[in-house]
């Protein structure tokens, strides 16, 4: 099935970057059938939400093996549609529930799972060619040349997950140059490229799609 272009990460001008993981039994219990049934339709029925995917990583091929194992794609369908997205009414009841079912695997989850990621493409193939695996490059400093990547973001922002509604007067959304848990300045993708190789990476990774919208 060809995906509706409408619904493809390719036509998003912003992406939430999502990196988690889940208790070793999470999986033997339905974890993967649950982001099918219930995650991914929820996600991307949120106004303003244009495409979003769950996707688990199968192997690391450069650099060290991150604490996330799980990684969301949210891209949203205007620039403007952040807000109304973090903020969906019921966005805060979901990812309570979501850690009350799954939770982190661990006590005190580290910083980079308590955030998510917004990146902005610093460049896009004219690719549309979808599959089930992906390479995804990812590295620090100056954003590298797209090469034979289908797209290529830039780490632009830190979003806080567990802020409690907008009423503390915390900051919920701070740019990412004054601090960044995820440790990455871009990240680049290439749909079934187990070849790929971008200059500068210093992860790399294969992996395989849970779920995504139109498929």
């Amino acid at each position: 099935m060809t995906p509706d272009p409408a619904r493809t990460l390719e036509d998003c001008p912003a992406v939430i970057f999502i990196a988690y993981t889940v208790p070793e039994t999470a999986e033997p219990n339905g974890y993967s059938d649950w982001l099918r049934r219930v995650d991914m339709p929820f996600f991307n029925a949120i106004p303003g939400t244009r495409h979003y995917a769950n996707w688990r990583i199968r192997s690391v091929e450069t650099g060290e093996t991150p604490v996330w194992d799980y990684f969301d794609f949210q891209g949203l369908e205007s620039e403007n549609d952040l807000d109304r997205v973090w903020f969906s009414p019921d966005l805060d009841g979901f990812r309570k529930e979501w850690l009350r079912l799954w939770g982190y695997g661990r006590g005190e989850a580290p910083p980079v799972l308590r955030h998510a990621y917004l990146m902005r493409p610093a460049a896009v193939s004219d690719r549309r060619s979808k599959d089930t695996r992906l390479t995804l490059c990812a590295g620090t400093g100056a954003a590298p040349s797209l090469g034979e990547a289908d797209i290529l973001w830039t780490v632009d922002s830190v979003l806080h997950k567990h802020f409690g509604g907008t009423g503390d007067g915390k900051a919920w959304n701070t740019p990412a140059s004054e601090e960044n848990p995820l440790g990455l300045d871009w990240i680049a993708i290439r749909h079934g490229h187990p070849g790929l190789s971008i200059q500068g990476t210093t992860l790399q990774a294969t992996a395989d799609l849970i779920a995504a919208p139109d498929r």
